[in-house]
């Protein structure tokens, strides 16, 4: 008969409350708790808590313990994807917060990605992206401003990037390419998505231009949680989202 480590008593216990009890982004018990009830140490309780982290059950938020990760969301990349549109898609509630906003010179890596000259003004955002509160991808801009007057003014108000660009300047953004890494979190991304454990991130680099003119928008990174995101990419035929 196989032998049944501690730990694996605490895995196996909260994975039967995952598939029978618990609920989405529902927290889990305590170390203490479970330490109580097993008659083991916290030590060996974090250890199946751990073991639990690696393959994505659960998600830590510091300070208030560990929650059940939610299914992940279908994320489609395709030359139209929108934040909005597709957090929608999947009924649930997108918001936007920006961590920054300021004007820059273009250095000569981002001046060629939009296509202009080195040390032109650009503008420089950071924002977090949610999904039913919880945060979902932290993303920098680097925006090509020489066509968007009065930008930095409004920009700060605006709840969907994309739309500001078709509503307010008349743009009509496709993504003209897109690269996609697996990164390391770093002690900054666990701050700005609340967690505690080495949680690798979905690094998506996009290229947006205007179709109507050709002009090269913005260029941007986005960093998804790859216990929340499941990445589809869909450029066939230049495809529109629904």
């Amino acid at each position: 008969m196989t032998k049944i480590f501690d730990y694996e008593l605490i895995y196996n216990h909260i994975v039967v409350m995952i598939k029978n009890e618990l609920k989405e982004n529902e927290k889990i018990p305590s170390e203490n708790v479970l330490s109580q009830k097993f008659n083991i140490s916290r030590a060996t309780v974090r250890q199946g808590i751990n073991k639990l982290k690696t393959e994505g059950l659960i998600y830590s938020k510091k300070g208030s313990g560990n929650f059940v990760t939610p299914s992940k969301i279908e994320y489609t990349i395709s030359p139209h994807t929108t934040f909005t549109k597709e957090i929608l898609k999947a009924n649930k509630i997108p918001t936007m917060k920006f961590l920054e906003v300021k004007v820059i010179k273009a250095d000569t890596t981002i001046a060629k990605k939009l296509n202009i000259n080195e040390n032109d003004d650009i503008l420089y955002l950071k924002n977090v992206r949610y999904v039913d509160n919880i945060p979902f991808l932290f993303a920098k801009y680097y925006i090509n401003i020489s066509h968007l007057k009065g930008i930095k003014k409004i920009i700060s108000k605006t709840k969907s990037i994309s739309e500001m660009y078709i509503n307010k300047y008349n743009l009509d953004p496709i993504r003209e390419s897109s690269e996609i890494d697996i990164i390391a979190s770093n002690e900054k991304s666990k701050e700005i998505f609340a967690i505690q454990n080495n949680l690798p991130l979905i690094k998506i680099s996009t290229i947006t231009t205007d179709q109507n003119t050709n002009n090269t928008i913005d260029y941007c990174y986005s960093y998804f949680r790859s216990d929340m995101a499941k990445i589809v990419v869909n450029y066939k035929n230049g495809a529109k989202d629904d």
